[in-house]
């Protein structure tokens, strides 16, 4: 029996392999630090976490519009 049948070809591979919703994710992430003008290395606990709930609405609302699902399955910035 063949176990590396699920292997990639090297770990580099693996790696070096893209998640596009992932990249999308992080696109965010990075337009939503420069708008406010942060600095992630040196952003308090409060800026991190507000840049957190911003890009994570921000990234589910637009996968909402891509996939054709209501936005009102988003949950809403800082609900509980």
């Amino acid at each position: 029996m063949n176990k590396n049948i699920d292997r990639p070809a090297s770990d580099a591979e693996w790696y070096c392999r893209k998640d596009p919703e992932e990249e999308r994710f992080y696109e965010f992430f990075f337009q939503i630090c420069r708008k406010y003008g942060v600095h992630w290395a040196s952003a308090t606990p409060k800026e991190q976490a507000f840049i957190e709930e911003v890009t994570r609405v921000t990234y589910e609302q637009d996968r909402a519009r891509r996939l054709g699902t209501p936005l009102s399955d988003v949950r809403p910035s800082f609900a509980s």
